[in-house]
Formats: structure tokens, sequence, C-alpha cells
């Protein structure tokens, strides 16, 4: 696998020094720069976006925060990916950096292995959520849905998210602990309740709807 290059952005020194320690070993990911807030990270961009290929983005720090660093990288260099790794587990907080551009959202009490799969996924250009986090938005997404789509179950909800993600059914069903063949049987469901003839249809609806950012 290509190389990915990371600029990780987070105030705290031994917060950085356990994100390199865990990603040490891992022979694809190269830390190449270190930043303390947003303003040093769009400083070294600026200079240097070419080598970078993903950005690993704390949110609360001083002077610039990840949320409003996200957004300007996001504009000013398209073609970086950005990864947000917080504590923030707040709905408000996974929404805005959503929004800003971000294309994960993990928590820093994530494992080792967790954090690899999240990067690498990222560095490609996909998305990359956490399962609280997941979990989180799919409970926001249920409250937004409750009066535009009554008919949906709560079930049929959870993989319609799943798919908007761009997820198989396999994948879908490894996550939500039930079968590829079930979450096909729910998928068909929700096409008829939507009158929506295929997957493709199904993605559309949901960024019509703003169910995937």
């Amino acid at each position: 696998m290509k190389k990915i290059n990371l600029l990780l952005v987070d105030d705290h020194q031994i917060i950085r020094d356990g994100i390199k320690l865990m990603l040490a070993h891992d022979s694809v990911i190269n830390i190449v720069a270190e930043a303390r807030n947003g303003i040093e990270a769009l400083a070294y961009l600026s200079n240097n976006s070419n080598s970078i290929n993903i950005v690993l983005m704390d949110i609360n720090m001083p002077k610039m925060n990840g949320i409003e660093a996200t957004k300007l990288i996001t504009n000013r260099f398209p073609k970086l990916n950005t990864l947000g790794l917080t504590m923030q587990s707040d709905e408000l907080y996974i929404s805005e950096m959503v929004k800003a551009g971000a294309l994960g959202y993990l928590l820093k009490e994530s494992d080792t292995d967790e954090l690899v799969k999240a990067i690498k996924t990222v560095a490609k250009g996909k998305k990359y959520y956490s399962n609280k986090v997941s979990v989180i938005m799919i409970n926001s997404l249920m409250k937004q849905e409750k009066t535009k789509n009554p008919e949906l179950s709560k079930r049929e909800l959870e993989v319609l998210y799943y798919i908007s993600l761009g997820n198989t059914c396999k994948e879908i069903g490894n996550r939500l602990l039930i079968s590829a063949r079930t979450v096909e049987t729910h998928k068909r469901n929700i096409m008829e309740k939507l009158a929506l003839k295929n997957t493709a249809a199904l993605i559309r609806y949901a960024i019509r709807n703003k169910l995937v950012a």
C-alpha cells in the first residue's frame, strides 16, 4: 500500500506523543509533521500541502479550533482529507466537524487498530465514523426523520444511514450484527416505502434529505 503522510494537529504534547507511539509500528502511516492548533496547521500546509495525504485533527485547541481549521483546509486544499480525533462525543461537535468537511470522526478512547483503520479509510477518500459516533449520528437522524418518514422503523433508518455512507449489505450486517440477507430485506422494504427503485436512488434520497454529509 502507498505511504500515507500525515499531519498531526493537537495542542497537547502528551497526546501527540501517544498517537505517534500507537502508529509507530505501522509500515504505511508516516507522521511527517505536527501542529498545536489550526493556525500552525494552515501555516505548515501553505508550503507543504503536496507532501500530506491526511490531517488528523483535534477539535478544542487555542487560537484556532479544529472545526474552523477543517473548514479552511477543505476550502484551500480540497485534495487533502481530514479525520477528526477528539474527546468530544456531543452531537453538535460531530455535526459541525462533518459540515466543515471532515471525512471521518473518531474518539480518543479508540484503540490502535481502529485508529489505523480510520486513517487508511479516510486516506482513500472514504468516510469513517467510529461505532459510538455512528450511534450518535443515527439517533440524530432518527429525530430529524421521525416526522418526515414516520413509516420507517428504527432498524430501517439505521440501514438507510449506512447505505448512505456507501456500505455494502455485508458491511452493514457486520455493523448491526445481523445477516446480509436481513439487510437486503430491510433495503427492499425501505425502497418500497419510499417508492425508490435502486441503491443509487436511495443514496440520492439520503443526500437530498441530508442524511449524509
